[in-house]
């Protein structure tokens, strides 16, 4: 049988290295993800403060293997256990910076509607 491969995509950071940001990204992410095979490095960052790299960023994808027939009871209460996230809740994810704006500036013309026939929208007649 041939196996079937998925990849998510994360973002990491580390005051002290890109190795740590990976590493970290990793470990977060094998807590929930089980059969990881490989890493890739999409983007590297840093965030600079007064001159100095203060903190390496970097977005990743993970590569893991798709379970074909899940069973709970193949996992053990220990490996449960291992999975829960300290505090017993959900990771936090509020030290990671996400954009929300692209990295080049875009030229945009103001005025326009997307409502207004003249603008091409609406319900011209």
């Amino acid at each position: 049988m041939s196996t079937i491969k998925k990849v998510i995509e994360v973002l990491a950071s580390s005051p002290t290295s890109f190795e740590d940001a990976l590493q970290q990204a990793l470990t977060e992410a094998s807590t929930t993800v089980r059969g990881i095979s490989s890493i890739y490095i999409k983007d590297q960052s840093c965030k600079v403060q007064d001159n100095k790299i203060i903190e390496y960023r970097i977005t990743a994808k993970i590569t893991f293997e798709v379970m074909h027939k899940w069973n709970p009871t193949t996992i053990s209460a220990e490996e449960e256990a291992e999975n829960v996230p300290e505090g017993g809740g959900a990771p936090d994810y509020s030290h990671i910076e996400i954009k929300t704006q692209p990295d080049l500036p875009r030229e945009v013309e103001p005025g326009g509607s997307a409502t207004e026939p003249e603008s091409g929208g609406g319900y011209s007649g």
